[in-house]
């Protein structure tokens, strides 16, 4: 996508901001179940059914989605996306780049 397409696909949300700020308000919610089998929860994405479970520094298996690396990743991905999405839109040639690296120490207490 370039700056002209990037501005084309906002200009309609631009317009109803400016004629209701009210309706820029996004409410992100997250759900989630606990597992009955297992040390695990169940978070509906909207997209897909995502199990998380304990990393396996505290005993889990590795298997399912560790919510310790979920959250550096959902932060790692916001800031990728809005660096691609300002650049867009300033016209800036955005070469190769790495967002993170996702550091975030964990202390293991069992």
């Amino acid at each position: 996508m370039d700056a002209t397409g990037l501005k084309a696909m906002q200009a309609p949300l631009k317009e109803a901001y400016r004629d209701d700020a009210s309706s820029a308000l996004v409410t992100l919610r997250a759900r989630g179940s606990i597992d009955d089998q297992s040390i695990a929860c169940k978070v509906e994405t909207g997209r897909a059914l995502a199990v998380a479970g304990l990393h396996p520094a505290t005993g889990g298996s590795g298997l399912e989605l560790c919510s310790g690396d979920m959250l550096p990743e959902a932060l790692v991905a916001c800031a990728g996306v809005t660096l691609k999405a300002v650049a867009t839109a300033l016209e800036f040639k955005l070469g190769a780049a790495t967002v993170g690296p996702k550091v975030i120490s964990i202390f293991a207490a069992l």
